[in-house]
């Protein structure tokens, strides 16, 4: 697995990173998905070489080797990922974000506007600054969101736990983690269970970790749907138990200019099983079916 590397942003905290794929591809920034880190994109190395894609992820405040950010919203991070592309040096980019992922890559895409070729959402999230949105929500995240603004001690251990079962048995942190996903997400999990188990293990390594994220995610956009210029291909799985397939209409048609895919009978984890068509998606001009 690459090492992380280590940029000193602007006001001096760490902004910790890791790169997949082809060095020379074009560049995709993925944005982590909720209770992994960075590296939740690890088993997409081979496809992302595959298609030529230069895969750069970063851990957000406060998770693996990022400087926390108390207060932070959802448009601090697409200030954080202005200043990783410019240290960089790098123009154009497309985004990638998965799950709890999905409301930051669509707040860098508002950010950077014209820089972005294109954006893929997976499994994501509406505003949840919205109480009937949130209503919405799987028990799970509602649970952990209500803790972390309330009995954030107590999902502090839950973390903690958490963190340990993916350590020290990342086969059976993988069959809890898709437990109620349709087969097929089974499997791809399984698969890749050690490389997701290590990202799990790294979204607790900071003891509020978890906690800013919950509060993160519940904060206001700062930008509307509406705001984002360019193209947004939307996926989702018909048996998401997580991430109402509602969520992702939604998000579609309040979009400007957007692709919605819809993969009947996948489940949260289609990203493992679809890395190739979403990272193609990403890298053209054109509407790639689902």
């Amino acid at each position: 697995m690459p090492d992380r590397q280590l940029l000193t942003l602007p006001d001096a905290r760490s902004l910790a990173w890791v790169e997949y794929g082809d060095p020379a591809g074009a560049v995709v920034l993925n944005h982590h998905g909720g209770l992994l880190s960075a590296t939740d994109v690890a088993p997409l190395d081979e496809a992302a070489r595959q298609a030529g894609v230069r895969l750069i992820s970063f851990d957000r405040p406060g998770i693996g080797g990022s400087s926390p950010l108390p207060g932070r919203t959802v448009l601090d991070g697409a200030r954080d990922v202005d200043a990783l592309l410019e240290a960089l040096g790098i123009g154009e980019v497309g985004l990638l974000g998965w799950s709890m992922g999905g409301q930051y890559a669509l707040a860098s895409a508002y950010h950077l506007g014209p820089r972005v070729r294109r954006t893929a959402v997976v499994a994501g999230c509406l505003p949840l600054d919205d109480a009937v949105v949130l209503s919405e929500l799987n028990a799970m995240d509602q649970r952990f969101t209500s803790m972390a603004a309330d009995h954030r001690r107590r999902l502090e251990v839950v973390a903690s736990s958490w963190g340990d079962l993916a350590r020290f048995a990342p086969g059976t942190w993988a069959r809890v983690s898709a437990a109620g996903e349709p087969e097929i997400d089974v499997e791809a999990v399984r698969a890749s269970s050690t490389q997701l188990a290590t990202a799990a293990h790294e979204s607790t390594a900071q003891r509020d970790g978890w906690t800013e994220e919950y509060r993160a995610w519940v904060r206001p956009w700062g930008f509307a749907l509406g705001d984002i210029a360019s193209e947004v291909d939307v996926w989702h799985g018909t048996e998401d138990h997580l991430v109402p397939l509602a969520w992702a209409q939604r998000m579609a048609g309040g979009l400007p200019s957007a692709t919605l895919n819809v993969l009947e009978g996948e489940g949260h984890f289609l990203l493992l099983n679809h890395a190739p068509d979403v990272l193609a998606a990403i890298c053209t001009t054109e509407v790639v079916p689902g």
